[in-house]
């Protein structure tokens, strides 16, 4: 090859880079409005350098490709690493109940991702720290907890990869409930059971909303997300067929309640379809993953289908 065919080809590769790279470098270095709950908030760039203060938003960076560097962990590591299913590189910023701002700020973040109803009240001092956004984890349903992956890949500078996540979830979902007989009518409740009451969850909860994904009826239809502090008579009064009850620590009121003949007269008891489940997994946690351990889970116990 002579020296002027080798120039033009370099010349000519170099043009091609050069022309493939400068969308990602406008794309990379856009300024986006992003709207929440509180607003918009102007991110520019690409943040690498993102504080997730709720498990939901954890969960969706995670299935984004992203390690936050900061979580608000409740002080209990080995909660993230359930909700991910392995172990995360990051720093805790306390609880999300009360996230610690000056070791959040020690962290020099680009983005910080909170939860409406706990960090609302917070949100001006998160804004001095870095760019944030405010969406609805804690009181989400799951569609809630689904459109703000979007929101959050939007944020991070990819939306279209957020789409590509929630497309290949439903996907994922689809082939899980196909595997549900037809005709099911039963009326299917989580509550979480406490030292003296249980916490019964609605069809606007989580956990509801994804039964009702799933094709299934929730016992108790309610804008209510949760009905707390609900005694037996409650329980004996919504009557579900389905029941299952979150728990993870001994000396509740499902221990108690077995010896009551009251509790005999549920019809989940009466049929063998009262199940024990994980309240990190089955109330604690939001999200994608959660959702879809959630249908298997449904489906190994009640429907014997793994």
């Amino acid at each position: 090859m002579t020296t002027t065919r080798r120039t033009f080809f370099s010349a000519f590769a170099l043009a091609a880079a050069a022309a493939f790279a400068l969308p990602q470098l406008a794309q990379a270095q856009e300024t986006r409005r992003i709207t929440h709950l509180r607003g918009n908030t102007e991110i520019s760039g690409r943040p690498t350098r993102v504080v997730a203060m709720e498990f939901s938003f954890v969960q969706a960076l995670d299935a984004l490709g992203v390690v936050p560097v900061g979580i608000t962990d409740d002080n209990q590591p080995k909660r993230i690493e359930q909700l991910v299913g392995k172990k995360l590189d990051y720093s805790s910023v306390g609880t999300r109940l009360e996230p610690n701002l000056e070791l959040v700020s020690t962290l020099s973040p680009d983005l910080i991702i909170a939860d409406d109803l706990r960090h609302s009240a917070i949100y001006p001092q998160l804004s001095q720290l870095a760019p944030t956004i405010i969406l609805n984890s804690w009181e989400g349903d799951y569609q809630t907890i689904k459109d703000s992956v979007v929101t959050i890949a939007d944020a991070l500078g990819d939306k279209a990869k957020g789409e590509k996540v929630i497309s290949e979830h439903d996907a994922r979902i689809k082939a899980l409930i196909s595997k549900i007989p037809a005709g099911e009518k039963r009326r299917f409740m989580l509550a979480v059971a406490n030292p003296d009451s249980m916490a019964l969850h609605s069809s606007s909860s989580f956990t509801g909303s994804v039964f009702k994904a799933m094709g299934l009826t929730p016992a108790i239809d309610s804008k209510d997300a949760v009905e707390s502090g609900a005694g037996l008579e409650r329980l004996v009064a919504v009557n579900p067929d389905v029941f299952l009850v979150a728990t993870d620590s001994p000396g509740t009121v499902f221990e108690q309640w077995k010896g009551n003949a009251a509790w005999q007269n549920i019809s989940a008891v009466k049929n063998g379809m009262v199940f024990e489940v994980d309240r990190n997994q089955f109330s604690r946690f939001r999200g994608l993953k959660t959702a879809e351990l959630m249908v298997k889970e449904v489906l190994a116990k009640v429907y014997k289908v793994e």
